[in-house]
């Protein structure tokens, strides 16, 4: 089989496609010697994907500048005329926009919350200006119809997009991501001299500043909880910026009277996040809108234990590993930090049970089910 991948909208910056696409072709790499794999990728992406076997060919697209528009003219142009030209047999278009007249089978994953209308009218109506808003309910539809599957990364979203589209239920599969472990062990031999510029214990926030991930409930919990339960913790807040919430953040922070207590060390390299996670004492991701939620893992991969958002699809992955909480309720989110804290035999349950629950979410699984799903896309077909 000739299996196409379109890369274009994966760019550099690591974030969660980003990922989700680099962990997911390397390790299809090493599964499949079989299949033909051409990779559209372009020069700002080029890197990521070096190093794979003999049966990928990387097919450089002419997009210099990660301008939304421009992307999209060149998806919709020149991936079909290569797919005519190769006789490609599937697409792969795994973040969340399909090619519309592909001239083969499409796979498509869904892993973008806020395309779903419901979610984004509820928890980031300014986070996503109206043409953007607009430009997603436009094409998440088309993309949608014009996909021959859907791979949802959870349970989570499959249920979403059946309840806000005509979608029959054998057309979405749920395929989870996974955790790289040798990125993110909780041995510490390979770093002892790593500096994350902290003294003293500490709780520690890893995401981009978006509103929905809850960074200042995270904060009001924190301040009860230095004021009814005296934790000794300092709150590291890791992550880039967004719409100036560092500013309200630092600002609530003075107004709560733990601004000498809280630290923000922003954007991290992706090779240095492992070194803040393993040096925490717990890990907090109070997030209204998710996915998947691959940090919990992380996380639960370093020897970290959990504290996690009771929405979306967090409960999902975190199981019985982690400490559930209702992000509004600040005096139970304190009450968590607390006992996550203080109770030394829930601290070791939470570890030990974080290190058993990654082991159910690997990317040689993940390959291997996509893998499935497109020679079951593909045999469909044939059949036909």
């Amino acid at each position: 089989m000739k299996i196409a991948i379109n890369t274009l909208t994966t760019t550099c910056s690591r974030g969660g496609s980003t990922t989700y696409l680099v962990n997911l072709i390397k390790a299809i790499s090493r599964l499949d010697y079989k299949n033909s794999y051409y990779l559209f990728v372009s020069p700002l992406n080029l890197k990521l994907f070096e190093n794979l076997g003999d049966n990928f060919i990387r097919i450089i697209i002419p997009l210099k500048r990660d301008i939304r528009l421009f992307r999209v003219l060149l998806e919709q142009t020149y991936i079909p005329w290569y797919i005519r030209k190769l006789k490609v047999d599937l697409l792969f278009s795994p973040n969340n926009m399909a090619v519309l007249f592909p001239g083969c089978r499409q796979v498509l994953t869904m892993q973008a919350p806020l395309l779903i209308r419901s979610l984004r009218q509820q928890h980031a109506p300014r986070e996503v200006s109206w043409i953007k808003a607009r430009f997603y309910d436009i094409a998440l539809p088309l993309s949608i119809k014009k996909a021959d599957l859907i791979v949802a990364v959870s349970t989570d979203i499959k249920h979403r997009l059946l309840q806000q589209f005509a979608i029959p239920d054998k057309k979405i599969i749920v395929i989870h991501e996974g955790v790289d472990l040798d990125a993110f062990a909780a041995k510490d031999e390979n770093d002892q001299s790593f500096n994350c510029g902290i003294n003293g214990p500490y709780i520690l926030f890893l995401s981009t500043f978006y509103k929905y991930k809850n960074a200042d409930k995270l904060l009001l919990a924190f301040a009860k909880a230095k004021v009814k339960y005296q934790i000794p913790h300092k709150l590291v807040f890791v992550g880039k910026d967004h719409g100036k919430q560092r500013v309200f953040l630092d600002t609530l922070a003075g107004k709560l009277g733990v601004k000498e207590e809280v630290q923000f060390v922003g954007e991290q390299p992706h090779n240095r996040v492992a070194g803040f996670y393993r040096r925490a004492d717990v890990f907090v991701y109070p997030s209204s809108v998710e996915t998947f939620g691959l940090p919990v893992l992380e996380a639960m991969a370093c020897g970290v234990p959990v504290i996690a958002s009771n929405r979306m699809s967090l409960p999902e992955v975190v199981g019985d590993a982690g400490v559930i909480i209702d992000p509004d309720n600040i005096t139970t989110f304190a009450l968590a930090l607390k006992r996550v804290l203080m109770d030394g035999d829930l601290r070791q349950s939470l570890i030990e049970r974080g290190y058993q629950r990654v082991k159910q979410f690997s990317w040689a699984k993940t390959a291997s089910e996509t893998l499935l799903a497109f020679e079951g896309c593909f045999k469909n077909h044939k059949e036909e």
